[in-house]
């Protein structure tokens, strides 16, 4: 099904909806997104996503016009015309059509863009990069992904899916798209700075809180390296486990035990939401 695209207050066509070369997230990248999922007609964790947007859009400093209640009922309507078992929904709201290429507008504008999504497949897993970083406004779902989109080559070059942030004052931050955790001796660790506060990172620390002890604290690139298990976790993967960082194998290179639990896990949660 060709799903419409939402943009300032109705449904348009896909084929109906432009984004104007004056549009401020155009020129500078001044805008926020949040992406989240419908799975068979219902939103997953949409209060949540709904409310880390709210609060980016506050943290970038601009003006929404609709409330949490408003895009509540545009999502809902949305999820009434699935008729795929799984989409995947991107929420886009910039500083609107600038008069001199700098300002933002008085007016943003704001498109929720559906699409069909698959996820990987969990036990395939990932390999990571190491990069000496840390993300402008970490805290703020920005359409900012310059630095990791400029090092794609060499990442792929490298044999890597994607880049593990850290730096020697702060330690690992997250992944380019994802937040990071590890498992030593039956304990599970994740960065509590310099990351965006990811929604499933959110909901796998809950439900591993019950059967493991949870540490949220500085991590270093070595604590990593010296992992029994690696694992990344988000809206676009769930929870999948990483396989090598800079080609050294974690534990034994496969997906360990708790990645796989927890993956199990939060499909039950999802489920049940």
């Amino acid at each position: 099904m060709a799903y419409p695209i939402w943009f300032n207050g109705s449904w348009k066509n896909a084929e109906d909806v432009q984004v104007s070369v004056k549009d401020i997230g155009f020129l500078r990248g001044y805008g926020i997104f949040d992406f989240f999922r419908i799975m068979d007609g219902k939103p997953v964790f949409l209060s949540d996503h709904l409310d880390r947007f709210l609060r980016s859009a506050d943290l970038m400093g601009l003006t929404l016009a609709y409330s949490k209640t408003e895009l509540a009922d545009c999502i809902h309507e949305l999820a009434a015309m699935a008729t795929d078992s799984c989409l995947g929904v991107k929420m886009v709201l910039t500083g609107g059509e600038s008069v001199n290429g700098f300002e933002p507008a008085p007016t943003s504008n704001l498109w929720i863009l559906p699409g069909t999504f698959q996820f990987a497949d969990p036990e395939r897993g990932m390999r990571l990069m190491s990069q000496v970083y840390v993300r402008e406004m970490a805290e703020i779902k920005s359409l900012n992904y310059a630095y990791a989109i400029r090092n794609w080559a060499q990442v792929k070059a490298s044999g890597a899916d994607d880049l593990i942030y850290h730096t020697a004052e702060h330690g690992v931050s997250e992944s380019s798209r994802s937040n990071l955790f590890y498992v030593k001796d039956g304990v599970i660790h994740t960065p509590e700075v310099h990351i965006l506060e990811g929604i499933t990172r959110k909901h796998v620390i809950a439900l591993a809180s019950a059967h493991y002890t949870v540490t949220c604290g500085k991590c270093t690139l070595n604590d990593f390296l010296q992992a029994d298990e690696v694992f990344t976790t988000g809206s676009t993967k769930r929870v999948v486990p990483i396989l090598a960082i800079d080609g050294k194998l974690i534990g034994d290179g496969t997906r360990g035990p708790v990645a796989k639990q927890l993956y199990e896990m939060l499909v039950k949660a999802e489920v049940s939401r």
